[in-house]
């Protein structure tokens, strides 16, 4: 399977994503593990579904198989980061475009040399990246404390990001809550 095709991130996403009924099934047909392993998975799955063992097992066993260790774990490094708990700027700059390339986006052309001139306050950013249904919800967002740019809490409701907020030059990583993310493209015009 080509990465240029469907990133390593979006492949591990795409197994760490099954329903948990679906995982079993899958395990014994894509899995090398032995019949003892995957039944423990199955225990673990069902004693903690939250901790999601085995879709995290399947997703790793088979990103391994198809584009290799260090890929998988670059695709786990991103999963981790996007989701507050890794570090973005850790992130190489393929695997941050494949990762925000599986989340809502949007492009920002902004002008001037320092890179961030004119950009948009991040309310109006969660807003056009669809994290909330409209400025108004971001802002509340922002003032319920649960509103991030690159896993940094936002504390203003003007707060806008600054020239080293961009990740290798391009990118900023909205998330609201723990689990809503989306991203932003800055392009220069």
């Amino acid at each position: 399977i080509s990465p240029d095709l469907m990133s390593p991130y979006a492949f591990y996403q795409f197994w760490l994503n099954r329903a948990d009924e679906e995982v079993p099934g899958l395990l014994r047909v894509f899995s090398f593990r032995s019949r003892e392993e995957i039944e423990t998975l199955e225990q673990e799955s069902r004693d903690k579904p939250a901790a999601r063992a085995g879709q995290r097992a399947l997703a790793e066993e088979m990103t391994t198989l198809v584009h290799g260790a260090d890929e998988t774990a670059k695709a786990i490094a991103a999963s981790r980061a996007l989701f507050g708990q890794g570090d973005l700027a850790a992130l190489d700059e393929k695997t941050l475009a494949a990762a925000l390339a599986e989340v809502p986006s949007t492009t920002v052309r902004v002008t001037g040399g320092n890179g961030a001139g004119g950009l948009p306050a991040v309310a109006d950013l969660m807003a056009e990246a669809a994290l909330v249904p409209s400025k108004s919800a971001a802002r509340r967002a922002i003032a319920e404390g649960g509103a991030y740019l690159n896993n940094r809490k936002v504390t203003g409701p003007d707060a806008r990001p600054e020239p080293a907020d961009l990740l290798h030059g391009r990118f900023l990583v909205l998330r609201r809550g723990k689990r809503t993310v989306g991203g932003v493209t800055v392009e220069r015009a």
